[in-house]
């Protein structure tokens, strides 16, 4: 079973400061005690660095019963009560593993000069101490998922933070910096490379539990995108979710996985990149519903604007093809419809891809 590492940034814990409103304390109190609930599932680690809880009570931010109550009597809050916040808090600062043991690296060394965290504002909201240990386990977790690092559980990791308030929301967390050594704790791990290298990795997140309980299951459905199965499985469990989020399901149609998609998913390394499968997942399950996320286009024969679409000569099935990304490689999805409008995911591609299997 692929296991989801969740590494909480120190703003989960922190209060709003300055609160000024019921819906702004509302916010924190829900956003804390969603989170909650996933430190007894047994798919999630939920993990926080000894580093980070020395921080937040170096910074004045934990433990913040005193000023809860300030607020909760302020605002007159009548979600939870500051008691029941508080063990909330606790629990987590005391039932989650220490990141640095479980990860196995207890320091990376790197240079400051070359350190870059994308959106800056994930650290610049936290105050100092906070700031520094949130950022060193950003690194960590970057190391860890990096190529450069083996070893251990099939995993995937996670950040889980407080709520966002600036646009766009961000899906993931660029780590960027030239490491000179790592710390390890164990000797089953090591580097495949030897120091120094530039780790550049980007790690996903979660705003909200809500947004991590989407995404958590089917990126536990997608595993890697290891068979046609288990894509197929995805998009049924996102064309679910969207038709209970209100989307009318009376327009979709039968879908099938191609039998080269698959291998193109990995080719392109949807099979491994978060944001390149969730939009995947999500794409093809708005085709099927007749709700694409993207504008369909007819595939050609030729990249000429007069040629004719492409259609299959066994079944007389016609090609398309839609934007997934519009940067960087520009990622696009091919599909069949079939005479009877049954839809065939056959392969995704770069945007001058020519091929449709």
């Amino acid at each position: 079973m692929l296991v989801q590492e969740i590494v909480i940034d120190p703003f989960l814990l922190c209060l709003p400061n300055p609160c000024d409103s019921l819906d702004q304390l509302e916010d924190f109190i829900s956003s804390l005690v969603g989170w909650r609930g996933f430190l007894d599932r047994p798919d999630t680690c939920v993990l926080m660095s000894d580093s980070a809880r020395v921080a937040l009570n170096d910074d004045g931010e934990f433990p913040h019963r005193h000023r809860l109550v300030e607020l909760i009597d302020k605002f007159e809050c009548t979600v939870a009560d500051a008691n029941t916040i508080s063990k909330v808090a606790n629990s987590i600062l005391e039932r989650t593993p220490a990141l640095e043991e479980y990860f196995g690296i207890d320091a990376v060394l790197f240079e400051e000069s070359s350190c870059e965290i994308v959106p800056a504002l994930i650290l610049e909201r936290l105050k100092p101490k906070c700031r520094t240990a949130f950022r060193d386990d950003l690194m960590i977790a970057g190391l860890k998922v990096d190529e450069g690092v083996y070893g251990g559980p099939e995993t995937s990791v996670m950040v889980a933070s407080g709520s966002w308030s600036e646009e766009p929301v961000p899906e993931d967390i660029a780590v960027k910096a030239d490491v000179h050594d790592v710390g390890f704790l164990s000797t089953d791990l090591s580097l495949k490379n030897a120091p120094p290298f530039s780790l550049l990795q980007r790690i996903p997140v979660a705003f909200s539990h809500e947004q991590l309980i989407e995404s958590l299951d089917l990126w536990s459905i997608w595993d890697g995108a290891s068979s046609e199965e288990t894509v197929r499985l995805s998009i049924e469990v996102c064309i679910k979710n969207l038709i209970s989020s209100g989307v009318s399901g009376d327009g979709a149609v039968e879908f099938e996985v191609g039998s080269g998609f698959v291998q193109s998913l990995h080719a392109w390394g949807a099979d491994s990149r978060h944001d390149y499968a969730m939009v995947t997942i999500e794409s093809c399950a708005r085709i099927v519903l007749g709700i694409p996320k993207n504008s369909i286009n007819e595939f050609r024969e030729s990249a000429d604007a007069t040629a004719k679409q492409r259609s299959r000569k066994k079944d007389g099935a016609l090609a398309f093809r839609t934007h997934l990304t519009k940067k960087g490689v520009g990622l696009r999805l091919m599909f069949w419809q079939r005479t009877d409008g049954t839809i065939e995911f056959a392969n995704i591609g770069a945007k001058g891809e020519l091929q449709i299997l």
